[in-house]
């Protein structure tokens, strides 16, 4: 285990040579027995994993019928095979848990060497500058409270049950940006472990409600995404654009 001091340290070196962040995902999977079940959060593609970073998780809740518990307190810094991710603290999970993080990437800047964290202030002639801030939601079984409309300025919100629609049948999701039907956006289809070529990835794009129609195709791990751009950027002074992105993450069927 690594103590969020010494991996903020051990993040801070290696982050420097990280690609395009604001193109990464944040999603929720889980660990331990239901009596002692962890978040995980994620960060990256399955082919790219920079480490998780701690400090820049806003807050991180568990969410049932019954209320709310928050999950921000004793966050660490754990190794997960070649990955760095960031675990919870344990708690109780009846198996009908709502996940749900929100995760502020800051601000980036493009020049000839690459992607930096930084701001138009530091590098006023970049090639390119955006804010980047990512939301995640998991599920940890059925009948978790999957309709609930968590205010994030973009979430994905089922429109059934995601644990009821089975293989060759069809699950149905509005996208909400800042509350309303986001129109035109694209939801990528994945299992957050397989790689896949951009250019083979699924997507399927809302319509005028905000609502998209994904073919399931497998059990496992389900991962849906989408990301959201918006120009000029709420802060011009430091960014050009503002990046969002969202992904809603559960296990269909057995692990």
């Amino acid at each position: 285990m690594m103590s969020r001091g010494v991996a903020a340290c051990f993040i801070a070196g290696i982050t420097l040579g990280v690609g395009f962040a604001s193109a990464h995902d944040i999603w929720i999977t889980t660990a331990g027995p239901p009596h002692a079940r962890r978040a995980v959060i994620n960060y990256g593609h399955p082919f790219d994993r920079p480490p998780t970073v701690a400090d820049k998780i806003i807050d991180i809740f568990a969410i049932t019928a019954s209320g709310q518990q928050s999950l921000i307190k004793g966050l660490t810094t754990e190794r997960d095979g070649q990955w760095f991710v960031v675990e919870t603290k344990p708690f109780h999970d009846d198996g009908h848990t709502l996940l749900a993080v929100r995760y502020d990437n800051g601000y980036w800047i493009k020049t000839a060497d690459g992607y930096r964290n930084a701001t138009n202030r530091e590098v006023p002639d970049a090639v390119e500058t955006l804010w980047s801030v990512k939301f995640g939601k998991a599920f940890t079984g059925p009948n978790a409270p999957w309709d609930r409309v968590l205010g994030h300025e973009l979430e994905i919100v089922p429109l059934s049950d995601p644990l009821t629609v089975l293989p060759g049948q069809i699950l149905q999701l509005r996208v909400l940006f800042r509350g309303k039907p986001l129109v035109g956006g694209k939801i990528e289809r994945g299992d957050g472990v397989t790689v896949v070529a951009e250019d083979d990835i699924p997507r399927f794009a809302t319509n005028a409600d905000g609502v998209a129609w994904i073919p399931i195709v497998k059990k496992g791990p389900m991962q849906l995404v989408i990301d959201h751009e918006v120009s000029p950027s709420a802060t011009p002074s430091l960014a050009g654009k503002d990046m969002f992105n969202a992904t809603l993450w559960y296990m269909l069927g057995p692990k």
